[in-house]
């Protein structure tokens, strides 16, 4: 899959995305769930593993990655995204 059709979706991050680090996000695509790279949409934002994200935009140069940002409202919880 490409990153295509990815902004606007869903997702839980697995490892955390913050300032200089790419992290981990889990997206469902079709009928079943991929890892994804995950870098913040702000550069200063720190996402925790567990926080449920959004997909702001797709990374313009780099494959399987997307620009997050944590859904607002949501607290981290410790467990993986049900598969």
């Amino acid at each position: 899959m490409t990153n295509e059709g990815l902004d606007g979706k869903l997702g839980r991050v697995t490892g955390t995305a913050r300032p200089g680090h790419i992290g981990e996000v889990m997206l469902a695509v079709g009928n079943r769930v991929e890892a994804y790279y995950a870098v913040p949409f702000d550069r200063a934002e720190t996402i925790d593993r567990g926080v449920e994200c959004v997909v702001v935009a797709t990374h313009p140069k780099l494959s399987r990655t997307v620009l997050v940002t944590a859904k607002p409202g949501h607290d981290p919880i410790d467990q993986e995204p049900p598969l």
